[in-house]
C-alpha cells in the first residue's frame, strides 16, 4: 500500500528537485568547487544520485550532503537573481536623483555662495517662509524614500555584501559623517569603499518630535550634506568609492528591537562600571538611576567618574558633563522630567546599542566599523572590553583587548593622506594610481584591520610591539610619498596630509566576541538575550562562526590640516 504524502511533504520535495535543478546548472558551468578535504566523500555521495522512472532525480538517493550543498546552491542562485532587478550603480543614481529631485536647487545655492550644510540648515530654519518651504511636503518625502529602500535595499545591501577582495570602512557612531569634513576624503586612500548611512531613514521616527523649525534645519542640513557624496558614489566605477545604503535595522523592527536588547546588557555592565553595584536588569538599573533626581545625588553615587561621557568637546569630570548634560538635554523632545540618573542610563543604552549595531552591520558587509566622532569611539573601546571581559571569563584567556591610537603608541599625532579633494580621489581610483600610493604605504593599515593572531597567548606587548613597527613605516612611507610631489586633479599630495589620531581598538581573540559571535559561539550570552533572535541576525551567526577573524575599529580623528 502506498504511503500518502503530507502537503509538507510534497512541498519539500518540490523545493528540493527545484534545488537539485539548480546545483546541477551551477555544476554543469563550473560555478561550485569543492574543498580538497570534503572532494572524495563529496564524489561517493553525488555518484550515488539517480533519476527515477519520471526522468526527474529520484530523492532517495540524495543524501545529506547533497541536500546541504543544494540549499547553499539555491541560496547562491537567489542572490545572483536578486543583483539581476537593479545593478548597484543604478540604485545608487537613483536615490541621489530623489535626493536632487527635492533640494538639488538648494544645494546649488549653498555651493555658490560657500555656505557648510550647517549654514543652508540655518538659513532654512531662519524664516516662516523656508520653513514653510522646506517641510510642507516632509511627509511624503520621508515615506518615499521609506518605501524605495523597502524596494531597493536589499538588493543594494546584497551587491555590497558580495564586494569580495575590497577593503569596505562601514561609517559609524553618528547619524551621518560631520558636514565640516568629507569622510572619504578622510580615509578614501586607506579603504576601498566607504558606506554611509541614509540619515533621512535614520532619524524619520524623530521628526515628529522636532519643532517645524528644527525640522527644516535638519533636513536641510542631511540633504546638502547627502548631495555632497553625489559624485563619489555615482561615477562610474568598478569599485564604488562611496555607496550611501539603509541600516537593515530601520527597516525591520525586529532587528532594531534586538540592539536594544544587546545595548541593555552592555549598559548594565557599563552601569556597575560607573555605579560600582551590579544591576540584574535594565529595569532595576532604571528604579535606581531615577531616584537620582539632583546632578549632587548622582555624582555621590558615581564611583568611576571617568566612564561617565557625554561629548569629549565638553569639559573633564563627571559633575561637569553631567550638568551640561542636564542643560543641553537631549531626550528633552521625548521626556519632559528626566532626572540626571535616567540620563546616565540612557545614554548608558542608546551608545551602546548603536556600537552593536556598527559592529554586527560591520561584519554583514564584510567591512571595519569606521567612526570620526571621538566620543562614539570612546564607546566602542568600552564595549570592545566588555566583551574581552566576558570572552577572557568565558574562555579561560587573558589580555584580549587592544586599544591604541597612533599617537599613543608613537608619543606624538600621526600624519596620515586625510585632506584629499574628492574630485583628486575620483582621478586616483580611475587612473590606477591608488594601488601605487597604496604599495608605497605599505601594509600597515591593512594589517590592523586583519588582525587575527592564531596563538591566544601571545603577550600584549608584543602586539603593541607589531603595531608599533607598522605605524613607524607608515611615517617613513608618507615622507616618500611627499618627496615624489605628484598631483591629481590639480592637488599636490603635500597638500593632502592632515595631523591626528588613526586609532585602532580591537578584541585579538582570534574569534568575534561582541554580541553575534556570542550568539554562533553560545556561551557567552545571558538567557534574555537568546530569545526572539531575528532570523537574520541567526543566519548571520552562522556564517559568522565560520570566520576566525577579530572585531576592530578604527578611528579617525583629524586634529589640524597641514
Amino acid at each position: 500500500m502506498s504511503e500518502t504524502k503530507s502537503k509538507e511533504q510534497i512541498e519539500y520535495e518540490e523545493r528540493l528537485h527545484n534545488r537539485l535543478e539548480i546545483l546541477k546548472k551551477q555544476f554543469e558551468d563550473g560555478e561550485i568547487h569543492i574543498a580538497k578535504h570534503l572532494a572524495e566523500d563529496m564524489r561517493k555521495s553525488l555518484e550515488a544520485v539517480r533519476a527515477g522512472p519520471d526522468g526527474k532525480i529520484d530523492i532517495n538517493t540524495v543524501d545529506g550532503r547533497v541536500r546541504s550543498l543544494a540549499l547553499m546552491a539555491e541560496v547562491m542562485h537567489e542572490r545572483e537573481e536578486l543583483k539581476k532587478i537593479a545593478s548597484l550603480s543604478e540604485i545608487q543614481n537613483l536615490y541621489f536623483k530623489l535626493i536632487e529631485a527635492n533640494f538639488g536647487k538648494f544645494y546649488e545655492i549653498m555651493r555658490k555662495r560657500g555656505m557648510s550644510p550647517h549654514d543652508a540648515g540655518m538659513a532654512a530654519k531662519n524664516s516662516e517662509g523656508s520653513i514653510r518651504e522646506v517641510t510642507e511636503n516632509l511627509a511624503e518625502l520621508l515615506e518615499l524614500l521609506d518605501q524605495f529602500w523597502k524596494a531597493y535595499g536589499q538588493i543594494a545591501h546584497t551587491h555590497v555584501e558580495d564586494m569580495h577582495g575590497n577593503l569596505k570602512g562601514v561609517f559609524g557612531g553618528d547619524l551621518f559623517p560631520s558636514h565640516s569634513e568629507n569622510i572619504a576624503s578622510k580615509c578614501g586612500i586607506y579603504t576601498d569603499t566607504i558606506i554611509l548611512p541614509d540619515p533621512f531613514l535614520r532619524t524619520k521616527h524623530i521628526f515628529n518630535h522636532y519643532s517645524p523649525a528644527d525640522q527644516a534645519y535638519y533636513l536641510m542640513k542631511h540633504a546638502m550634506n547627502v548631495l555632497q557624496y553625489k559624485n563619489l558614489a555615482c561615477t562610474d566605477l568598478d569599485i564604488p568609492l562611496v555607496v550611501i545604503l539603509p541600516d537593515l535595522a530601520t527597516l525591520q523592527k525586529d532587528e532594531h528591537e534586538f540592539f536594544q536588547k544587546l545595548g541593555e546588557q552592555d549598559s548594565l555592565i557599563h552601569s556597575k562600571k560607573i555605579f560600582g553595584r551590579s544591576f540584574e536588569s535594565f529595569e532595576e538599573l532604571l528604579d535606581f538611576c531615577q531616584s537620582l533626581d539632583t546632578v549632587e545625588r548622582a555624582i555621590a553615587e558615581i564611583v568611576d567618574g571617568d566612564r561617565v561621557l557625554f561629548d569629549t568637546d565638553w569639559e573633564d569630570g563627571a559633575a561637569s558633563q553631567l550638568e551640561r548634560a542636564m542643560k543641553d538635554n537631549p531626550l528633552k523632545p521625548f521626556f519632559r522630567d528626566i532626572t540626571p540618573g535616567t540620563l546616565l542610563a540612557s545614554q548608558a543604552l542608546g551608545r551602546m546599542a548603536i556600537s552593536n549595531e556598527i559592529l554586527i552591520k560591520s561584519r554583514r558587509l564584510n567591512g571595519v566599523p569606521i567612526i570620526d566622532a571621538p566620543t562614539s569611539w570612546q564607546y566602542l573601546i568600552w564595549k570592545m572590553e566588555y566583551d574581552s571581559d566576558r570572552a577572557e571569563r568565558a574562555l579561560s584567556l587573558h589580555d584580549l583587548h587592544v586599544v591604541k591610537g597612533l599617537n599613543d603608541l608613537a608619543n606624538t599625532d600621526m600624519e596620515w593622506l586625510g585632506n584629499i579633494p574628492p574630485e583628486a580621489l575620483i582621478e586616483l581610483r580611475k587612473e590606477g594610481a591608488m594601488d601605487e600610493i597604496r604599495h608605497i604605504l605599505g601594509n600597515g593599515i591593512n594589517s590592523l584591520i586583519e588582525v587575527n593572531p592564531s596563538n591566544f597567548y601571545r603577550t600584549r606587548d608584543q602586539i603593541f610591539e607589531n603595531l608599533n613597527s607598522s605605524f613607524t613605516q607608515h611615517k617613513k612611507n608618507i615622507e616618500m610619498l611627499r618627496a615624489k610631489k605628484w598631483k591629481f586633479a590639480g592637488s599636490d599630495i603635500g597638500s593632502w596630509l592632515v595631523v591626528g589620531s588613526l586609532g585602532v581598538t580591537a578584541a585579538v581573540t582570534g574569534t568575534p566576541v561582541w554580541g553575534l559571535a556570542a550568539i554562533a559561539a553560545d556561551q557567552l550570552l545571558d538567557a534574555p538575550k537568546l530569545k526572539d533572535i531575528p532570523s537574520s541576525i541567526k543566519n548571520l551567526a552562522k556564517e559568522n562562526s565560520k570566520l576566525q577573524k577579530s572585531p576592530v575599529g578604527m578611528l579617525f580623528n583629524i586634529h589640524r590640516k597641514k
